[in-house]
């Protein structure tokens, strides 16, 4: 086996790989090299510069990408209550995949990581952190169920689960868009590829908001029909009157009118409301994806 650190040069190599673990992944998106090498090594999250420091390692043999790592220290991190914050202390594994049965390949891209972080007395470890994920990736940085033997490979190593989410897809194509002609929305500017809807009731007030985020920009146009629905949300006080699917309604003529056909999103599996929700309006389930910490380097 052959170590070798991806750099703008050879990383060729490595998008060969990537499309093929990311085969049968809904979030892994056709996207073109350019796009891919942004994505690796310049990406940025709502215009945020995401790692400080990041490295790519390969494994090969006989010439063959057979897994890989990213890894570094990231320019923010997220508080407990959802808020960006740059007072951080955390390492990052961005993505760490090998073939299925090689755990030894496994555990030597692991080390890398870890021996780098604890030479920088970092403590806490995530991995598949779920807002670094990969822009060509529509930022879904966390693990797919497909992939739960390296999750399980984590765990033995000390990680632990930290999020669980489910993702889903919805095809638009042919909605019956009923609902009754009492709210509209507003949208803002177009923003690093991210676009804010408010719902608007006829007093003219403000009543839920959500973002949506074009993964045709991110991937350099490979993907034309796909948009994620990064989050959506109903003021509690107007809640229960069906004004969520309502507002859902709305995006999804607009969406329709400007050429789209699926809508991805996710949500945490402790989430039951709004699983509720998204499978009432047709949203079908995806599979589960997870993100791990690890709290100590032994």
């Amino acid at each position: 086996m052959q170590i070798l650190r991806i750099n703008r040069d050879n990383a060729g190599m490595l998008f060969d790989y990537w499309n093929k673990i990311g085969e049968n992944i809904p979030y892994f998106y056709k996207n073109t090299y350019q796009a891919f090498i942004k994505s690796l090594f310049d990406d940025t999250y709502e215009g945020m510069t995401i790692f400080r420091t990041t490295y790519v390692f390969a494994a090969l043999e006989d010439g063959q990408v057979k897994g890989f790592i990213q890894y570094g220290l990231p320019a923010f991190h997220f508080t407990e209550a959802g808020k960006i914050t740059e007072n951080i202390n955390i390492g990052v594994i961005r993505s760490l995949y090998y073939d299925a049965g090689r755990i030894d390949i496994g555990k030597s891209l692991l080390d890398l990581s870890l021996d780098f972080f604890k030479d920088k007395n970092i403590k806490n470890i995530h991995a598949f952190y779920h807002a670094m994920g990969m822009s060509c990736n529509g930022h879904h940085g966390k693990l797919h169920e497909k992939y739960d033997y390296i999750g399980n490979f984590l765990c033995n190593k000390g990680f632990e689960v930290e999020h669980e989410n489910i993702f889903y897809i919805y095809d638009m194509k042919g909605k019956s868009l009923k609902y009754p002609d009492n709210t509209g929305i507003s949208l803002s500017d177009l923003e690093d590829n991210r676009q804010k809807f408010l719902l608007i009731d006829q007093d003219n007030k403000a009543i839920g908001s959500a973002v949506i985020v074009y993964i045709d920009n991110l991937t350099g146009l490979c993907e034309k029909d796909i948009i994620y629905l990064a989050w959506i949300g109903i003021d509690k006080e107007v809640k229960g009157k069906g004004l969520g699917t309502e507002f859902l309604n709305h995006i999804i003529s607009y969406c329709l009118k400007k050429g789209y056909r699926y809508l991805h999103t996710d949500t945490a599996i402790n989430n039951k409301t709004a699983q509720r929700f998204y499978e009432r309006n047709g949203f079908i389930n995806s599979g589960i994806t997870r993100s791990y910490i690890l709290k100590t380097i032994s």
